[in-house]
């Protein structure tokens, strides 16, 4: 038999119903939990949920319909100044060459870097290759590139043939000019042979060019095919500046001009310094309207090239209109005019 239920001290409140009328009219809202849409920044333990995470981006309708331009720059429509009605070596149209390197290698080669137009090749073989009398071994054209290989050695030849390599020379530069390169500097360091730079400008028809050499002493400079004015008049304003210095000053029938100090005792104090030779004469020369181009390495000379290297001097001026006697040479006339120098 169980125990009786023991009374209860708390009584419960009686059930009261709902007002109708009042449920209707003004409702009361329940609370709904709070949902966290941003990150608190000082609570790092915090974890933020992976809704806040999401940013809204482009729907892939307004990125496919976004226009894929950009603004014109000035390089887009920028044009050459000369227009390019010369054929070019190669049809490639996405690179157009406008330096080109030209450089002596061995004893024998020539070699042309980034040649953009075919008529600067065809001059060149027109005008400059047929000057070495013992003809060419080999042609090799690829791309932007030209090297043309000598019979015999050219570039360490000697006497007359050295003569030729010298107005050889002279010829490149003229060739090169008259198409629109000028020339900018010399590249040594990467390359085994130095690179000669030229930028392709403006056709020049009237600029000339001469070359000279400074002999190993120091003593002498040659000049080679020097215009006329300036062939009679060096030796005198040298002379005039060291009056008893200068050996000689002579022109030869091969139109070469030489100016050569006199060989004092080593050590003696009224020697001439090489450095102010050589700028003196740069100086003369550059106020008869001639001025110092560029210079060009050629290899060693001798046997198994033990000699010493030579290094030509360029020097460009205007070219005088009016060419009659206007080179060095026996009383003032050139090679084909000597031949009809009245007796």
């Amino acid at each position: 038999m169980l125990p009786p239920r023991p009374p209860t001290t708390d009584q419960s409140p009686p059930f009261i119903p709902p007002d109708l009328n009042t449920q209707g009219t003004n409702p009361t809202p329940r609370p709904r939990p709070k949902r966290h849409h941003s990150v608190n920044p000082s609570s790092p333990s915090v974890k933020p949920l992976k809704s806040a995470l999401k940013q809204k981006g482009l729907a892939r309708s307004d990125s496919v319909s976004a226009p894929l331009q950009r603004d014109r720059t000035d390089s887009d429509i920028r044009q050459r100044l000369a227009p390019m009605t010369r054929t070019r070596t190669n049809s490639n149209p996405s690179f157009q060459p406008d330096h080109m390197f030209v450089s002596f290698h061995g004893s024998n080669e020539l070699r042309l870097g980034n040649v953009a137009y075919q008529d600067t090749l065809d001059e060149i073989r027109e005008h400059f290759v047929p000057m070495w009398p013992h003809g060419v071994s080999n042609q090799v054209t690829s791309g932007h590139s030209w090297r043309v290989v000598f019979s015999r050695t050219p570039w360490t030849a000697t006497g007359s043939e050295a003569t030729i390599v010298y107005r050889m020379i002279s010829e490149l530069f003229t060739c090169l000019f008259r198409h629109g390169y000028r020339y900018l500097t010399s590249l040594n360091t990467g390359y085994a042979y130095p690179q000669l730079v030229f930028k392709d400008t403006q056709n020049d028809e009237d600029s000339d060019f001469f070359v000279a050499y400074l002999s190993h002493s120091g003593r002498k400079i040659t000049l080679i095919r020097p215009p006329r004015r300036i062939g009679d008049q060096l030796g005198s304003r040298l002379r005039s500046a060291w009056p008893y210095k200068i050996a000689s000053d002579k022109a030869s029938e091969e139109e070469i001009y030489t100016v050569e100090l006199k060989r004092n005792a080593i050590g003696a104090r009224n020697n001439i310094d090489r450095d102010v030779f050589v700028s003196h004469t740069f100086q003369e020369i550059s106020l008869m309207g001639f001025k110092l181009e560029a210079t060009v390495t050629l290899p060693r000379t001798g046997v198994l090239g033990f000699g010493g290297k030579r290094e030509v001097w360029v020097f460009r001026g205007t070219r005088m209109r009016n060419r009659l006697n206007s080179r060095s040479g026996p009383a003032g006339l050139n090679a084909s005019e000597a031949g009809r120098r009245p007796a």
